[in-house]
């Protein structure tokens, strides 16, 4: 199952880096953006869950500052945690 995974990810990477840079990404629906998200959040998860906290496996020149700061604002609101509460659930024992 992890080697269909594998695959699935190497083809979704160079996908998702074409729609952005051919500035296709407004004619994304919605619901496939989060269901990507939920994936990924539901996976790294379960995988903390199991093995303890781990350091987030991402390169320096993966993501932007500000690409970083939307992301985690829109999860952040979707779930309607605030800044306080996140600072909790932050320092959980894991």
């Amino acid at each position: 199952m992890t080697s269909e995974l594998t695959s699935l990810v190497s083809r979704l990477g160079p996908l998702t880096s074409e729609i952005a840079s051919g500035d296709q990404a407004a004619a994304v629906a919605d619901e496939e953006i989060a269901e990507l998200l939920y994936a990924a959040a539901r996976l790294f998860s379960a995988k903390t869950d199991r093995v303890g906290k781990i350091a987030w496996p991402i390169r320096a020149d993966a993501l932007t500052a500000t690409e970083t700061v939307v992301l985690v604002t829109a999860l952040l609101d979707a779930a309607d945690v605030n800044l306080f509460d996140m600072a909790i659930w932050y320092r959980r024992a894991v």
